[in-house]
């Protein structure tokens, strides 16, 4: 199966524009109390860093997990807000997000990798390339099922909460601090996607010619990139737009009409929360700039698995013990405790 086309629910090459995030407030309580930290599994000693910002913080778990960039949370307005994007991508509704850390980078290979020696992922169903990089290239051929194995060894290699990020929080982190009116976390400019994100460039117009929906630029990547090829978005946050398309928790729904404003993942009322498709965020290679515009979404059966669909994880954050602060600002997304 292929992402070589554009997005399934997308019109190709449509410039649109959506609103940036709302003014911040003091994040909503979570739904639920997240998991009771343990104690660091055997090998394991997490590690922090700032950004040279200094407000921003990262840390990973084990030397083999991925990295994570946390956030306090806050309130932003979710889905196209100008009113020009696809109708699923509206009514434009305010969500408050609670504590949550997400990769700072797509899962790679040497990550999935990981989980599959150790017994807890089966192998990817699409091969990778060869090359010193290999590695480093997001893991893609994984269906909606092999990602939540992921998670779930996850959680047992590290004793911490982690799962797949909800579609409110994955749009949260993708918007950082864009300002008003921005299209992609770069601004409204699509002639410069190649600078800031893995499309379909003409290096990959020059390899699969019948791509007839290249954007005039080129990446020098005609498929998959390492992670972090691309600058981060305003919160350290790396190829939340390009690169491959990303698997969330929620189910598919036609449109934002009754989606949860909690940041919670919207499943299927009444059952246990399977659905015929599953939601996936942020474009990949295969596509045109539209495909990686901020509030364009995306969806699959769960089964499904392709050469341009992979996934970044989420974790849950306690809050911190003292008195509650205000959420940071969408530039100052300080962290909770990991």
């Amino acid at each position: 199966m292929t992402r070589l086309r554009p997005a399934l629910l997308s019109t190709v090459l449509l410039v649109l524009s959506v609103e940036s995030l709302a003014a911040p407030a003091p994040a909503a309580a979570p739904t639920a109390p997240p998991a009771a930290e343990a104690s660091a599994p055997a090998g394991c000693t997490t590690s922090r860093t700032r950004s040279a910002d200094r407000r921003i913080s990262y840390f990973r778990h084990c030397p083999e997990t991925p990295e994570m960039a946390s956030f306090r949370g806050g309130r932003y307005a979710m889905g196209d807000a100008i009113g020009s994007g696809q109708p699923y991508e509206r009514p434009v509704h305010e969500v408050s997000i609670g504590p949550f850390a997400i990769g700072r980078y797509e899962v790679t290979r040497a990550e999935y990798q990981a989980c599959v020696d150790a017994g807890g992922c089966s192998e990817a169903q699409i091969k990778p390339e060869a090359g010193d990089s290999a590695g480093r290239h997001p893991v893609v051929g994984v269906s909606w099922h092999q990602a939540k194995a992921y998670v779930a060894w996850l959680r047992i290699r590290t004793g911490r909460p982690y799962r797949l990020p909800t579609e409110a929080e994955w749009e949260y982190a993708a918007r950082a601090s864009a300002t008003a009116n921005y299209t992609w976390s770069w601004g409204q400019v699509d002639t410069v996607t190649c600078e800031y994100a893995n499309a379909l460039d003409q290096s990959a117009r020059e390899r699969f010619p019948e791509l007839y929906w290249a954007i005039n630029c080129n990446d020098h990547f005609p498929t998959t990139a390492p992670v972090g090829s691309f600058p981060a978005n305003a919160w350290g946050v790396h190829d939340m737009q390009g690169n491959v398309w990303e698997w969330v928790e929620d189910c598919w729904h036609p449109d934002f009409t009754g989606a949860p404003t909690d940041g919670r993942a919207w499943l299927e009322p009444g059952t246990d929360g399977t659905c015929a498709k599953r939601v996936n965020r942020g474009g990949g290679w295969g596509n045109g700039s539209s495909s990686l515009r901020l509030s364009n979404r995306d969806a699959d059966p769960a089964s499904n698995y392709s050469d341009g669909l992979g996934f970044r994880v989420a974790l849950s954050l306690a809050r911190p013990k003292s008195p509650a602060a205000p959420a940071a600002a969408p530039e100052t997304p300080a962290a909770a405790t990991p």
